[in-house]
C-alpha cells in the first residue's frame, strides 16, 4: 500500500465505520418491515432540523462530549480509561452534595462550587486507577472497570438510605439547591449550560495540547515513555495527573446530569454514557474537533431513537444496535490500520523517504 493509503487510511476510518453501521442499521430496519431511507429521516431529520428535537440531542450531547474528552486526555498519555461510567456517577454525586447540603449562596459561586465538587469527586476516581497503575503497576482497564461497579452501587445505597428523598416513592434525592441549578440556554427545552461547558472544555483542551508544556509532556509520555524519562518528564506524575484530569471531565458529565437536566441524584441516572464516550474517543483518532462531531452524533442517535419508534415503527433497540456497530467496525478498522502499518515499505519509497 502506498504512503497516500497509509495517510487517509486513519482519516477515513471514522467515517467509513459510521457508513458501515449504518448500512448494516438499515439491513435491520428492513427486516423489520419499515422502509430503512423513511427510518433515517425520521430519525435525522427530528434530531437535527427540528427545535426540541436538536435541543433534545444537545441534552444528549453534553454528557457524551464532557464524557469522551475524559477518556480522550487518557488516551492521549497511553492510558486506557474505562471508569467513565463509574466516574459519571461519582461526579454526580459530589455536585449533589454541595447543591443539597450549601444554602443562602449566589448562583454565580453556588453552580461552580458544585460543579468543582462534582470535578473532584469525578477526579478522585481517576486518581485512584492512575496511582495503581503509576506506582503499583495495576493495570488500569482493569480498576476503571471495576471502581464502575461500586460507583454504581455507592450511589445507589445512597440514594436508597441517607440522602433519600423522604417523601420519594422510588430512590432519589432530594432537589438541589435552584442556584445550585444550571441555567438553561434555549427558551422552553431541557437543554442546560452543560453542553456550554463541553464546549469550553474543548477549547481549553485544543490550547493545552497545542500551545502549553503540559500538552506536550502528556503527548510524548503517551508515545513514549522511555524517551519522555530520559527528557527528564515524570511518567509516573503524569499518568496520575492525567487519570485525575479524565475523571474530572467524566465527573462533569454527571454533574450537569444532576445540576441541569434532573436536579436530583437519581438511582442509575446515566444510561450508558460512560461507555459510549469510549467509543465516541477512539472513533475520533484523538482529534478534539472529531470528538464533538462524534458526540453530536451519538446524541443525535439517542435524540431521535424514540421519535424513530413513534413515527416510522422501529424498535429503540436498533439505534443501539448501530451504536455498537459502529465499535464493532472501529475496532475492525483499527487492526486493519496496525496490519497496514505493519508491511514494509518499498524500497523505492523508503529511499525517497530519505532524500533531503
Amino acid at each position: 500500500m502506498n504512503d497516500r493509503a497509509r495517510w487517509l487510511l486513519p482519516v477515513l476510518s471514522p467515517f467509513l465505520a459510521i457508513t458501515a453501521a449504518l448500512l448494516v442499521g438499515a439491513g435491520l430496519i428492513a427486516i423489520a418491515g419499515v422502509s430503512p431511507l423513511k427510518a433515517y429521516s425520521v430519525l435525522f431529520t427530528e434530531s437535527l432540523a427540528n427545535y426540541y428535537g436538536f435541543s433534545n440531542t444537545l441534552t444528549k450531547t453534553a454528557p457524551l462530549l464532557l464524557a469522551s474528552l475524559g477518556i480522550l486526555v487518557a488516551l492521549k498519555a497511553g492510558q486506557f480509561n474505562i471508569g467513565g461510567e463509574g466516574q459519571i456517577y461519582m461526579g454526580g454525586l459530589g455536585s449533589t452534595i454541595v447543591g443539597l447540603y450549601l444554602h443562602g449562596l449566589p448562583l454565580v459561586i453556588h453552580v461552580p462550587l458544585a460543579l468543582l465538587g462534582g470535578f473532584l469527586l469525578g477526579g478522585l476516581w481517576g486518581f485512584i486507577p492512575g496511582y495503581l497503575k503509576a506506582i503499583r503497576g495495576v493495570n488500569e482497564v482493569i480498576t476503571t472497570l471495576l471502581l464502575n461497579y461500586i460507583a454504581q452501587n455507592l450511589v445507589s445505597y445512597l440514594v436508597s438510605s441517607p440522602m433519600k428523598d423522604p417523601e420519594a416513592p422510588t430512590p432519589y434525592s432530594a432537589m438541589i439547591d435552584p442556584a445550585a441549578q444550571l441555567p438553561i440556554v434555549l427558551p422552553q427545552t431541557q437543554t442546560h449550560a452543560g453542553i456550554l461547558l463541553g464546549v469550553l472544555a474543548t477549547i481549553v483542551l485544543w490550547v493545552v495540547f497545542a500551545r502549553s508544556p503540559l500538552g506536550y509532556q502528556i503527548e510524548t509520555v503517551g508515545q513514549n515513555p522511555i524517551a519522555a524519562r530520559y527528557a527528564g518528564i515524570s511518567v509516573e506524575r503524569t499518568i496520575m495527573l492525567v487519570m485525575a484530569l479524565s475523571g474530572g471531565l467524566a465527573g462533569l458529565a454527571g454533574s450537569g446530569e444532576v445540576m441541569g437536566l434532573k436536579y436530583r441524584l437519581f438511582e442509575n441516572f446515566s444510561p450508558g454514557y460512560g461507555f459510549d464516550a469510549i467509543a465516541i474517543a477512539f472513533l475520533s483518532r484523538g482529534n478534539l474537533a472529531g470528538v464533538l462531531l462524534t458526540s453530536l452524533f451519538f446524541g443525535a442517535l439517542r435524540g431521535g431513537a424514540n421519535v424513530m419508534q413513534r413515527s416510522a415503527g422501529v424498535p429503540v433497540t436498533v439505534v443501539y444496535a448501530i451504536q455498537g456497530l459502529t465499535v464493532l467496525f472501529i475496532a475492525i478498522g483499527l487492526v486493519l490500520e496496525r496490519k497496514v502499518a505493519a508491511r514494509p515499505q518499498p524500497i523505492g519509497s523508503l529511499a525517497a523517504a530519505a532524500k533531503p
